[in-house]
């Protein structure tokens, strides 16, 4: 099977590549997958310098290019802390190169050296400030728009902020910390999903910010409630047992040789960064920053868990503090049920289903009320008709709260009730919940 087939399976139908190759080899036939492992490689660079260019709110990265071919590479230091000291090496004012920007104004800049993190791997860049002597910007973005040249989007808060200025570049150590917790909670949740379900349900895509998780991994079918209560057990259970984290970096073959997991399709370098969590319970290929050991990342709540396409499921978690203050109101909101049902915690379930038990049953009495109420007062609700030609036309309102479907029933029993021998036709509205519902019909004669 050409490589081309392949990928437009994958593509365009959500067909996943295992499935294609394990029926491929079922049927005798081999599959280019060199061939499609490119095509979904260039998809994927297509797609980052899109997202990059985007990001930085420039379709041209001809200024990023000139730059990175006159300074060099970012001296890149966000694995060894959170500020150092720098020189602003490039102004972009919009698309265009500046020398300088003032008090309130929105830009990219440039410095020969940088420990903020630059969003990849899933990772939201960090935040926090740069400064100088008598100025101050904010970063609101941070992005590697060409490889090897970090790209920090500011706004200048006070001050003028100009060419060859020396600075500070200072990360936000909050927003590190929670970034650090969500990242690693990835990698736990991660091998959480692969103990409780199995090795086949491998991460397929990511993003995390600080308090928020949400990893895409192949599966089909969602997952039971026992299921998601598992993947979290599982969890915060590596968080309680305090796993050590640790980095390594070796060649890309050493890390495939100790089962280090990567993201299919994505391209490494002969030198790979190799995260592990608990030793091998948790061993994948990783740039982001983490955190020192499992006990940091504090409590995760898994929030959700949806299909976003065929044969990959989404699963959402809150990290950290936000689990806390998460499961605090679950808490809250469940001592308010037990005050106003007068039950105990674990009977809540029991007494809401019968609750909504006999809410349907009371509205499908009052809708029967309604209903009849409805057909004894047909000429009342249509009123008189008004002749026009041989026939006659009949526009009326129905009481408000009429729902369509009842609208439509009006308007059937009003024409049943009808002379046969002259035309008629019937027009009626209604308002219902916020909305308007309109209905037309007629009678033998008057269709």
């Amino acid at each position: 099977l050409p490589g081309d087939k392949a990928f437009l399976l994958h593509d365009t139908y959500g067909f996943p590549i295992d499935l294609t190759l394990e029926m491929a080899a079922e049927s005798g036939m081999e599959v280019d997958r060199e061939g499609f492992t490119a095509l979904m490689e260039d998809q994927r660079q297509r797609a980052k310098a899109d997202a990059r260019s985007r990001k930085a709110g420039l379709a041209d990265l001809s200024e990023f290019r000139t730059m990175l071919d006159r300074f060099g590479p970012t001296a890149w230091l966000a694995y060894e802390g959170l500020d150092c000291d720098a020189t602003v090496i490039g102004i972009l004012k919009g698309d265009k190169p500046a020398p300088a920007l003032s008090a309130g104004d929105v830009g990219t800049i440039m410095l020969d050296r940088t420990t903020f993190y630059a969003e990849s791997g899933g990772l939201h860049a960090d935040a926090g400030r740069i400064f100088g002597d008598g100025v101050e910007v904010e970063v609101l973005d941070v992005q590697r728009p060409v490889k090897g040249l970090v790209a920090h989007q500011v706004r200048v808060t006070s001050g003028e902020l100009t060419l060859d200025q020396a600075v500070r570049a200072e990360v936000d150590p909050a927003w590190r910390r929670d970034a650090r917790q969500a990242h690693s909670g990835t990698h736990v949740v991660h091998a959480a999903l692969r103990e409780v379900l199995g090795p086949t349900a491998l991460q397929s895509g990511s993003f995390n910010r600080p308090g928020y998780l949400r990893l895409d991994f192949k599966w089909t079918g969602g997952l039971s409630a026992q299921s998601r209560r598992d993947v979290e057990d599982v969890s915060n259970r590596a968080v309680r047992d305090d796993l050590g984290v640790g980095v390594e970096y070796m060649t890309l073959e050493q890390a495939k040789k100790i089962g280090a997991l990567a993201l299919f399709g994505e391209t490494y370098g002969d030198e790979v960064r190799v995260v592990e969590i608990g030793g091998a319970w948790s061993r994948e290929l990783c740039g982001g920053t983490h955190v020192s050991s499992s006990a940091q990342i504090g409590p995760i709540a898994v929030t959700g868990e949806s299909s976003i396409g065929s044969g990959t499921r989404r699963v959402e978690a809150t990290v950290g503090m936000p689990a806390f203050e998460y499961l605090a109101r679950e808490r809250d909101m469940v001592a308010q049920l037990t005050d106003m049902l007068n039950v105990g915690a674990s009977d809540l379930p029991q007494r809401i289903s019968e609750m909504v038990s006999r809410l349907k049953e009371a509205e499908r009495e009052l809708d029967k009320i309604k209903k009849a109420s409805l057909a004894d007062n047909i000429d009342q609700i249509v009123g008189a008709g008004t002749e026009i030609g041989p026939g006659s036309l009949w526009l009326f309102e129905a009481p408000a709260g009429t729902a369509g479907g009842d609208l439509r029933e009006i308007i059937q029993r009003a024409s049943a009730k009808a002379r046969p021998d002259v035309p008629g036709a019937w027009v009626g509205a209604a308002a219902a919940g916020g909305k308007l519902a309109l209905g037309a019909g007629g009678d033998k004669a008057g269709q």
